[in-house]
């Protein structure tokens, strides 16, 4: 090639860099062009984002997957290789952050501050250098439907924008208490995406409700006692300090997520417990990091996205630089998770353990409410004081399950079976007519919740019976879901009916507690006479009358007492959980 022509070209290309890099500096947001006061709407965001990927080589938007808005999700992928094929990410050892904004829209700060942080580490001249082994992926909104439902008024504790989208989405399902039920479409398609790209890091951003204190930003993490070590260490050793100095070096104290509703947070408070409804509890079963932003309601919306911004800045400055101590560490619990025998299923907080957290706060007391005449809490934020409090961080088991070996899932519950094919859980259809001897469950008692909870009428304080059993297999009906996988403990929290977000607590086996058929007292009389004549059972139906008063004169209680021991009842399948474990 003629000199003068390869450094015309290359002199062009250095110009058409740096203009790109000067057009994307002068890309305002709508936020910015507000002057702070409002957020982006969807149609703007997405405007927005497809004008930055014009003028970025760095930058490419996708669509992905459903809603129930009937809109699509989009998924923003930055890379620094100017690569965006998904084979050759995976190859290329690089660790993927993903950023989900808007899951509760009325909570709108992350959405501009990402538009914000992407626009200016896409500008910077060390773009290149400084997120070389880094991928940045980020979705803009997610819950489309509540996004579109923009009002003024619903955020009633919450200081700005003027207006925003709603907390429940196109279907009113909060999605943030989605991730393991996944009713919405939403939910489905971020599963999907979830366990395609395999985050290593995951941030979601929020706005708190709650108690009032200085601080702007609070944080939460997947919780360090429900990650399997490796990654526990890392979270709490490194990640954790290292992000609060780098938010203090921006001027931006935070602190823990302050769980404090009702009360003021003097005295203490205890850390959050996010089972798998939660998106940091479903990053856990992948052995992902989760993290979430709660910026504080009653802050500023303009203080509110600026501190979001810092917090991706410097958690983007972590992770760019942790990248083998985060690829090691998931590896590593990958291990670790796959040779555990006991899974802990429940947790509750540790009143045993508590550590110091220094805390700053405003001077809380009570005085006669001039609505209700009633005592109500205020605040002073005149007097702010500050001293160490006591943080309630650790959890401890409270229900426990050993592993077995493989499960035997039905395929006739076609829901369980997607959600599990959805998380990448192989599983393998049983082609053959087969007798197994396996471990069954029968639910011996639970509690539902009185009212409706996200589409569900939820239970919980599950107990079962073991018991062993054969079962006889017809091919094609059950699949065989085996524990030496990578989603062993996904399997186990959703499979065991005692995990609070199991699939039985969900609903998705209430099948199986209802009775299909009964009797008819008139009918069942005589043979029960008959039945009553095995003394045993005689001295059985005693004991049952003895237990409970209420049965002494119910004729039509002792019948079914009877009628549950004779042939007629379908002990095989009445409160009989339908899914087997193979020890």
């Amino acid at each position: 090639m003629n000199r003068l022509l390869f450094f015309a070209i290359l002199a062009s290309f250095i110009f058409s860099s740096c203009a790109d890099e000067s057009a994307i500096k002068e890309m305002k947001t709508p936020f910015e062009s507000s002057d702070s006061i409002e957020t982006t709407t969807y149609e703007e965001a997405i405007d927005w984002w497809r004008a930055l990927e014009k003028e970025s080589a760095y930058f490419c938007l996708k669509e992905f997957g459903e809603t129930d808005a009937g809109l699509p999700l989009h998924l923003i992928v930055i890379n620094s290789a100017r690569n965006f094929n998904f084979e050759s990410i995976q190859k290329s050892g690089k660790i993927k952050w993903l950023i989900n904004n808007g899951i509760h829209p009325g909570e709108p700060d992350g959405i501009d501050a990402s538009m914000l942080y992407a626009r200016q580490i896409l500008s910077s001249e060390d773009f290149e250098q400084n997120f070389e082994d880094i991928i940045i992926m980020i979705i803009p909104i997610y819950n489309v439907g509540g996004a579109l439902n923009r009002n003024c008024c619903s955020r009633a504790n919450q200081n700005g924008p003027e207006s925003y989208g709603f907390r429940g989405n196109a279907r009113n399902l909060d999605l943030n208490r989605d991730f393991s039920k996944a009713d919405s479409k939403n939910a489905l398609s971020f599963i999907e995406l979830f366990a395609h790209w395999n985050p290593d890091v995951y941030l979601e951003t929020h706005v708190s409700n709650g108690a009032d204190y200085p601080y702007t930003m609070t944080y939460l993490l997947s919780h360090p006692d429900k990650l399997a070590l490796p990654l526990s260490n890392y979270v709490n050793d490194h990640l954790t300090p290292i992000l609060q100095s780098k938010m203090l070096e921006r001027n931006d104290e935070m602190i823990p997520y302050v769980n404090v509703f009702g009360t003021s947070p003097d005295s203490g408070y205890s850390s959050f417990y996010d089972s798998p409804r939660y998106s940091t509890g479903f990053t856990a079963l992948h052995n992902s990091i989760g993290l979430l932003t709660e910026t504080h309601m009653l802050k500023p919306f303009k203080q509110r996205v600026t501190s979001t911004l810092n917090f991706l800045h410097s958690l983007g400055e972590i992770l760019a630089k942790d990248v083998k101590s985060i690829k090691d560490a998931r590896i590593a619990a990958d291990e670790v998770l796959q040779k555990q025998s006991e899974f802990i299923l429940d947790w509750e907080i540790d009143k045993s353990q508590s550590e110091l957290l220094n805390f700053k706060g405003y001077r809380a007391y009570y005085d006669t409410s001039e609505v209700t005449d009633e005592q109500q809490l205020y605040y002073d934020r005149d007097t702010q004081w500050e001293k160490p409090i006591q943080y309630f961080a650790h959890l401890k088991a409270k229900v426990s399950v050993a592993s077995p070996t493989a499960y035997l899932v039905p395929a006739s519950w076609n829901e369980v079976v997607q959600r599990l094919q959805l998380n990448n859980v192989v599983m393998k259809i049983i082609n053959h007519d087969s007798t197994l001897n396996v471990t069954s469950y029968r639910i011996k008692d639970y509690s539902t919740s009185p009212k409706p909870y996200e589409s569900h009428y939820y239970h919980y304080d599950v107990k079962i019976e073991e018991f062993e059993n054969e079962v006889d297999v017809i091919k094609n009906t059950y699949y065989f879901v085996s524990t030496d996988q990578i989603k062993k403990r996904l399997i186990i929290e959703m499979l065991e009916p005692q995990g609070p977000d199991s699939y039985f607590n969900w609903n998705f086996y209430d099948e199986i507690l209802q009775q299909k058929e009964g009797f008819s007292s008139y009918v069942f009389e005589p043979e029960a006479a008959e039945i009553l004549k095995n003394d045993d059972l005689a001295s059985r139906l005693d004991e049952f009358v003895a237990l409970d008063s209420s049965v002494n004169n119910n004729a039509r209680s002792k019948l079914d007492f009877i009628y549950k021991k004779s042939a007629h009842y379908e002990r095989s399948s009445h409160l009989i959980y339908p899914v087997f474990r193979i020890e």
